[in-house]
């Protein structure tokens, strides 16, 4: 494992521990991105690393608007943006979902 995915991984294990993240239906929930930007990169390390900000910047969207969020759209889009069965989940998944339902 070379230094910027050390590096990577450490910022990701860093935003899971973020204390109140993913305690109530209020706060922004926690997902495992990392799990999901491997199985979306298939294998390629360019791809996990840009799927990783991507998501590290939705992520900080997310917390800048989360607050203005209509309760049922936050359930409506954790629903899109998390798979229970694999453990997987996306913030950039669950800010599109966000930012589509603004649209109507």
């Amino acid at each position: 494992m070379d230094v910027m995915r050390s590096v990577w991984v450490l910022s990701v294990v860093a935003l899971a521990v973020v204390p109140g993240v993913g305690r109530s239906a209020e706060a922004l929930p926690t997902y495992n991105y990392d799990m999901h930007c491997r199985a979306v990169s298939g294998g390629d390390f360019d791809k996990d690393f840009k799927c990783g900000e991507a998501e590290a910047a939705a992520y900080a969207k997310l917390q800048d608007i989360w607050a203005s969020v209509a309760e049922k759209r936050k359930v409506e889009c954790h629903n899109v943006a998390y798979d229970p069965e694999t453990g997987k989940g996306s913030y950039a998944r669950h800010l599109q979902c966000i930012e589509k339902g603004r649209d109507k």
